[in-house]
């Protein structure tokens, strides 16, 4: 018996030094993140049931000096779609819809395609036009309330893409007809739907919509631009501009629970769940991607919106849960969460890891790049080292981790340059969530 005990203590022990191990090396990777200004946020991660780290890392106000915390509240945009996806889901487990209904059965006063379903609309193979790439969409002062007539005329007359199901086009204009679907079946508003159906249940209490209303001194400042000398507040969108494709604003913890409860199948059946995690085009299932990382099934979702951007990153067999928060714009956060799921399952990652290359090869990216006839990127070598200038703006140095991908240390800026036989022939500029392509003219 003593022996047992012995041999009891010393797994315990193990298992208490691995978990220690996995914090310091996820905390060691966010303070990297934090000092390339690539995360100013609140990170939780989880392992089968036990919170490994929970910190906030850099401002929730700059201009304040008010730090991030566990209890910071954060938009999330994008990853409002899992929670619009279950409504739905509840919805049909309550046989009040099918995922095989046709839209135009709840829009009779709309030529929808006659072909367009639920489902398609959950996958983003319905072929709907893009309300974010409507030009006349993007002029809009989105500080403003929309109306839903208003948000369904950047879409309702225009033709299809493609036809329903024969491909994948992420779109946000599906899922904002999927909360109007959810209002007209239960008479409510979709806020109302999603509080009532799942932050209620699940006692997700710091969450909502209406987060240019939200009055609480746990209320993040969104920044368009963070760097080391200088930063751009953002001003929040109205919740009705996104609406049910990305207006939920959250915590980390409640979107803890929010994973504790589709494990428990607090909300969802387990029969439902295997539905919405098995892909339909591109590795999308319903509102949810689905990955494999270490021949692990990886379900997550992440967002963007004025000024935040988030990850959200599950794997259900191990009970393993990765969510991100992020107050700033930023590219490279499901690159941090990827990085953190390496950590957990002890595999190697690389993240921002300087690559040494040749003088030869920077050589070839020497020259003058013309993204449009008001913006050129002139990149320079001064040794061994690359520098870029963006219009006529100061020159920067790029650092590679990739033999064709540039980083810059202070900023979130990405530089990558087009390769064809031998020869670069262009180069896109990543800043922030904007993407600048260019050919080499020089």
């Amino acid at each position: 018996m003593k022996k047992t005990l012995i041999t009891l203590f010393a797994i315990i022990a193990s298992l208490h030094s691995n978990a220690q191990e996995f914090d310091k090396k996820i905390e060691s990777l966010i303070d990297k993140a934090t000092n390339l200004y690539r995360f100013n946020g609140t990170v939780l991660v989880s392992k089968k049931g036990k919170i490994l780290l929970e910190k906030g890392y850099g401002f929730q106000d700059i201009k304040n000096n008010v730090s991030n915390t566990p209890n910071t509240i954060y938009q999330v945009g994008s990853t409002t779609k899992q929670f619009t996806s279950a409504v739905i889901l509840k919805l049909a487990e309550q046989n009040k819809l099918t995922l095989d209904d046709k839209i135009s059965k709840y829009f009779p006063e709309f030529k929808f395609n006659p072909n367009i379903t639920i489902k398609h609309l959950l996958t983003h193979t319905s072929g709907l036009p893009e309300i974010f790439r409507d030009p006349l969409f993007l002029k809009e002062n989105k500080q403003l309330h929309m109306s839903k007539e208003k948000m369904l005329s950047f879409y309702v007359d225009k033709p299809l893409y493609f036809e329903p199901g024969t491909q994948y086009s992420y779109c946000n204009s599906g899922y904002q007809l999927l909360g109007l679907i959810s209002e007209k079946i239960t008479g409510k508003p979709y806020e109302l739907n999603v509080r009532e159906l799942i932050l209620k249940p699940l006692k997700m209490n710091h969450s909502g919509f209406d987060f240019s209303g939200l009055n609480s001194t746990q209320k993040a400042t969104g920044y368009s631009k963070y760097s080391k000398n200088k930063y751009e507040q953002s001003i929040p969108w109205d919740s009705t501009v996104t609406y049910s494709a990305g207006a939920l604003y959250t915590t980390a913890h409640d979107l803890y629970l929010w994973h504790e409860g589709l494990l428990n199948n607090k909300v969802l059946k387990k029969s439902t769940l295997k539905e919405a995690y098995t892909p339909f085009l591109e590795g999308y299932g319903l509102g949810c991607f689905i990955d494999t990382l270490y021949e692990k099934k990886v379900i997550s979702h992440g967002g963007n919106i004025e000024g935040f951007t988030s990850y959200f990153g599950r794997i259900e067999e191990d009970d393993v849960c990765v969510i991100l928060l992020n107050n700033i714009y930023n590219t490279e956060i499901e690159s941090i969460g990827t990085s953190i799921l390496a950590i957990l399952y002890d595999k190697p990652y690389r993240f921002f890891e300087e690559t040494k290359i040749s003088d030869d090869v920077l050589e070839k990216y020497v020259g003058d790049y013309e993204i449009n006839t008001d913006y050129h990127i002139k990149i320079a070598r001064i040794d061994n080292q690359l520098f870029a200038q963006i219009k006529n703006e100061p020159k920067i140095q790029i650092f590679a981790d990739k033999e064709n991908s540039f980083f810059v240390k202070e900023e979130d800026i990405r530089v990558k340059f087009k390769v064809e036989n031998g020869k670069v022939i262009g180069i896109t500029v990543y800043q922030g969530l904007s993407t600048k392509k260019g050919d080499k003219i020089i």
